[in-house]
């Protein structure tokens, strides 16, 4: 390997990808997508049964990988630490932290280029829904449930909680908020930011809990309120995709989930899955409780006429509408 006259640096193999007196010139193949990168870097390398896996995971989670450390990536691909290094290395890299500076220019470079290489046919409906699954097995298997469990109980035994999300990252926030408040729990989303968001943080002390949902890339604004609320002397918990994500940092308890989506977007069906668990879980904690504030903000919920008829019209004409308090189950919001 060619070395730079200048430390630091380096110059890596047949990309030239180099780093030389602090000026990074990396060759990264500008216009190349995530897999055809890939292509080039390891033509003529041998990759064996784990090194493939790494690179499997590297084309099909970019999103992920490009700020996720070795040892997660590993994890992701059911190999140690040392197999991401070492795959780095045979690349011509000194290590994965640089591997995955180039992966980061290439996604970004792609980022919203709406095709998806190595769908058949474009599909990308099918590549969306498959995508899902393969987040939601995942899920599954790596799930930690004493955090969950000790999540809700934080939730539980708060005076008040704030939830805080932003953008797609309160599709899950939003369910969850809701559903929780609906079932007698204090629970309030706040998504507006700015003076909404600075009220809500005021009002936190000891005995109080917040909940932030952040996701790559993360809001400054979801983090911020994090260090406030721990300042406080509240007890934070946060809903994201790695642990060592700004969010993550210095947060009581962090639930891990997968967001990788297709065409370089994120998916939030796993965190929209967790919100559903976590909430399933807080209203089976005090089942009177909870069903008695379902049946309260139903009854309230009907007598505002929010809801449009939905008994099935059978003769053409209009349904007989159900009368004003009458129990056909508690919708709670959701």
């Amino acid at each position: 390997m060619t070395s730079c006259t200048a430390s630091p640096g380096y110059v890596r193999g047949p990309q030239m990808w180099a780093t030389c007196m602090g000026r990074m010139g990396p060759m990264t193949d500008e216009g190349a997508t995530i897999t055809e990168w890939l292509d080039r870097l390891v033509a003529g390398v041998h990759l064996g049964p784990k090194a493939t896996r790494v690179r499997q995971i590297l084309t099909t989670q970019p999103t992920y990988c490009s700020y996720a450390t070795a040892a997660e990536v590993a994890d992701r691909a059911e190999v140690n630490g040392a197999t991401v290094v070492r795959f780095a290395q045979n690349l011509g890299y000194p290590g994965w932290p640089q591997l995955q500076e180039d992966l980061r220019r290439v996604y970004l470079a792609h980022r919203y280029d709406a095709r998806q290489p190595g769908v058949p046919d474009g599909d990308l409906i099918a590549a969306s829904l498959t995508r899902d699954v393969a987040n939601l097995q995942a899920l599954q298997r790596s799930f930690d449930f004493p955090a969950a469990h000790t999540i809700v109980g934080a939730i539980r035994d708060a005076h008040r909680t704030v939830v805080v999300a932003s953008g797609t990252h309160a599709v899950a926030a939003v369910a969850f908020a809701g559903l929780a408040a609906s079932r007698g729990y204090p629970v309030t989303h706040e998504d507006r930011g700015g003076p909404h968001l600075a009220n809500a943080l005021a009002g936190l002390r000891a005995g109080d809990c917040l909940v932030a949902w952040s996701f790559w890339q993360h809001y400054r604004q979801t983090v911020a309120a994090l260090r406030v609320a721990r300042e406080a002397g509240a007890t934070t918990c946060v809903i994201t995709d790695t642990r060592h994500s700004p969010a993550a940092r210095g947060a009581d308890h962090i639930l891990v989930v997968p967001t990788e989506g297709v065409s370089n977007l994120q998916s939030m069906t796993a965190a929209t899955s967790v919100a559903y668990a976590l909430f399933a879980e807080l209203a089976a904690t005090d089942p009177k409780t909870s069903r008695t504030a379902a049946h309260r903000v139903d009854a309230v919920w009907r007598e505002l006429d929010l809801f449009t008829e939905d008994t099935p019209d059978h003769g053409g004409g209009r349904a007989p509408q159900q009368p004003k308090g009458s129990d056909k189950g508690s919708h709670g919001g959701s």
